[in-house]
């Protein structure tokens, strides 16, 4: 049996540094093992693609992951970059409209959160729920940065924006330390500021 939280306890107000497993394990969970597991992926290794039903909420213990969608062609496109310590995966709220791949950039190791068990843990916790929202105001955000980086119309802000964005430090699985904007190709650098992968080169050398 556990026990539900009533407020925020100040010891994990600072949700940058909260630990959801930590928190779990703190507040005496039973079976945790069957209901979260965790796996160290190899670099550009895919952890689920379309139409497949993973049923998890995926957190990214260490590592990068590129998560994206296909065009009417079949062509690969990246819309986000997340890394250590962030959230993904199919929350089943969509009506089946749910279409994406995730897959690491770098060697990374996936904490897998059994779907069912997210959903009736989060909302049940006066903490976790508002964890949860934080979290997802925090995404927003910076989805509305990316939305800005799109409308620039000078290619030299666009790459300053990217350059901003994912100028970031990101430990692997293997305890090498890469820096996140040297990952990522001409051509995702190119989905997520809306622009062809000729146009970043061409910026990159300006």
């Amino acid at each position: 049996m556990h026990t539900l939280l009533t407020a925020p306890n100040n010891e994990y107000l600072n949700y940058n540094e909260f630990s959801l497993f930590d928190y779990l394990i703190n507040k005496g969970f039973d079976d945790l093992d069957l209901k979260i597991k965790t796996q160290t992926l190899r670099k550009g290794t895919y952890i689920y693609q379309p139409p497949a039903n993973q049923g998890y909420v995926y957190e990214i213990v260490t590592g990068a992951v590129k998560l994206g969608s296909y065009t009417e062609t079949g062509t690969e496109f990246v819309h986000d970059i997340i890394h250590t310590g962030d959230y993904f995966g199919n929350l089943k709220y969509l009506n089946n409209q749910f279409f994406e791949f995730s897959k690491t950039l770098m060697s990374s190791t996936i904490r897998m959160y059994k779907l069912d068990f997210f959903k009736e843990i989060v909302p049940q916790d006066s903490f976790l729920a508002e964890w949860f929202m934080s979290y997802l105001v925090k995404r927003w955000c910076q989805s509305e940065k990316k939305i800005k980086i799109i409308k620039e119309k000078d290619l030299q802000h666009k790459i300053k924006s990217l350059r901003s964005l994912y100028n970031l430090p990101i430990l692997d699985a293997d305890n090498d330390t890469y820096n996140l904007y040297d990952l990522l190709t001409q051509q995702e650098l190119g989905d997520i500021a809306g622009a062809s992968r000729q146009t970043i080169s061409l910026a990159q050398k300006l």
